[in-house]
């Protein structure tokens, strides 16, 4: 990525530059997410469903896969944030109607809620980083259950 299209948010908490990079993935704006990430020192791993990844591009990818086409109607709410030094770490609920292939299951229509848990990496105003844990086998169990 190159420097002049990046952007750090310098003097604001953490918790401020991951809300900042988290809604504009939320609103689909991916390029303005990017000019918030550390490119150099990216690393994450979505537990489950990515080993450690260290190209933003490449984690871009998994998050479009797993996150946008299988979902509709996206909605995450913030139930508790820790908030360190250099890190955010953040448990939410998510709404969403599954209308994509996600865990091997095709779509089913369903409005399903669960889980999950970031814990996001914050250096110099960017995002270096996160570690993301989904309830899978909830969202498994909830697309699949017939009763």
């Amino acid at each position: 990525m190159s420097e002049e299209r990046s952007e750090a948010l310098y003097g604001a908490s953490p918790l401020e530059v991951y809300r900042a990079w988290n809604s504009r993935l939320l609103a689909g704006d991916i390029e303005g997410a990017a000019r918030l990430i550390d490119s150099d020192r990216w690393k994450e791993k979505c537990l489950g469903l990515t080993d450690w990844l260290t190209d933003f591009q490449v984690a871009v990818t998994h998050y479009v896969k797993n996150m946008v086409k299988p979902w509709r109607d996206l909605e995450m709410r913030e139930e508790d944030v820790v908030e360190g030094r250099d890190a955010v770490t953040i448990r939410f609920r998510v709404d969403a109607t599954h209308v994509g292939e996600f865990l091997g299951v095709p779509a089913t229509g369903r409005r399903i809620s669960f889980q999950a848990i970031r814990i996001v990496k914050i250096s110099e105003g960017k995002v270096t980083g996160q570690w993301a844990q989904l309830d899978l086998w909830g969202i498994h169990s909830k697309l699949t259950d017939d009763s």
